[in-house]
């Protein structure tokens, strides 16, 4: 697993920046103030580009062991690397951000309770192969997801928001009413 980072300490997130779900996800990590360790989120696509050019010093500074996972598996799942190297991911990358933010560090223990590990692990694998179909992709204007990640661009409206498929668009359609 690795130490716990301290004060100073980085730790790399590497997320899909055209997912919507998880463009919001970052958004509500950075906005939570007072992480033991500094939280820096990398879009995975901006890796991968990383990853194709020609290796040299790195100017971001990111950590080689970035450049040593797999691309599929960052595609499939987030992904945390702590200063010393160590890899999380999928929910646990989840629960390894929350031990840093104060409001959910008492929340991430529950990640240890006998069989909980199973379970959240089977939940994130199942959300995270629906997300596009449920959350949508980030605003197709902004591929690199920075505007959906800084809320200057809208994610695609979920199915029920649209109005060109027959969906229902209020309340009193929905219960006869309209």
């Amino acid at each position: 697993m690795g130490r716990t980072p301290g004060p100073g300490d980085t730790l790399h997130v590497v997320y899909d920046a055209e997912c919507a779900l998880c463009t919001r996800a970052v958004r509500q990590f950075e906005a939570v103030r007072g992480a033991r360790a500094e939280l820096r989120f990398v879009p995975l696509q901006e890796l991968e580009r990383r990853m194709k050019a020609p290796r040299g010093r790195d100017p971001a500074g990111l950590p080689e062991t970035l450049f040593r996972l797999d691309p599929a598996a960052l595609r499939a799942q987030l992904h945390v690397v702590q200063a010393d190297g160590a890899v999380f991911a999928g929910a646990e990358a989840v629960v390894r951000i929350m031990r840093e933010l104060p409001r959910w560090r008492l929340l991430s223990g529950l990640y240890r309770v006998p069989g909980m590990k199973r379970i959240a692990d089977a939940a994130y694998r199942y959300v995270a192969r629906r997300r596009y179909d449920w959350f949508g992709r980030a605003d197709d204007g902004c591929a690199d997801g920075a505007c959906a990640l800084h809320g200057s661009g809208a994610s695609r409206p979920r199915m029920q928001d649209r109005e060109d498929e027959g969906a229902i668009t209020d309340e009193g359609e929905m219960y006869g009413r309209g």
